[in-house]
């Protein structure tokens, strides 16, 4: 049974998980001073459980420098395929990040396709996601609170 939340989190309570293990092999980094950097907040390991094909990367004091990529579905764009193949194509080139901007269509489709199969760190801009929503709504002659544009970056986070 897992008995941590996240890297930091393990790393804080003494555990070496496999995805430190890789961290650490690819940095050239004794296990014992990767742990130290990542329980001081000085490196991270963003493996999110729900994205299930992620490489573990770290990110960080002394750590090499990650190529990103930014990329999303657009008003001009929305062919989620295409968006696809330009994010397997950014990973085959050496991209370890996918910063995905989408501003419009099915976005959280998008995304879940992203955690699904897409094995680089993937960041989002939660607002956008929102925004996308919001103008939805009203769109369809509805209000939207505050407290539906909070719930709306909850769901991206």
């Amino acid at each position: 049974m897992q008995t941590y939340t996240t890297q930091m989190d393990a790393a804080r309570k003494g555990i070496f998980t496999p995805e430190m293990a890789k961290v650490a092999e690819k940095e050239h980094l004794e296990p014992k001073k990767l742990m130290a950097l990542m329980a001081e907040g000085k490196v991270i390991i963003p493996c999110n459980k729900v994205h299930t094909c992620i490489e573990p990367n770290g990110l960080g004091s002394m750590l090499k420098t990650k190529i990103n990529v930014n990329l999303g579905t657009s008003r001009d764009l929305t062919d989620l395929n295409m968006e696809l193949e330009k994010v397997n194509h950014a990973v085959e080139m050496g991209a370890e990040a996918i910063m995905d901007l989408s501003s419009f269509g099915d976005t959280q489709k998008f995304r879940r396709k992203l955690t699904h199969e897409c094995p680089a760190m993937i960041g989002t801009v939660p607002i956008y996601d929102a925004v996308v929503y919001y103008t939805r709504r009203s769109a369809k002659s509805l209000r939207a609170s505050g407290l539906t544009l909070c719930a709306c970056m909850r769901r991206t986070a």
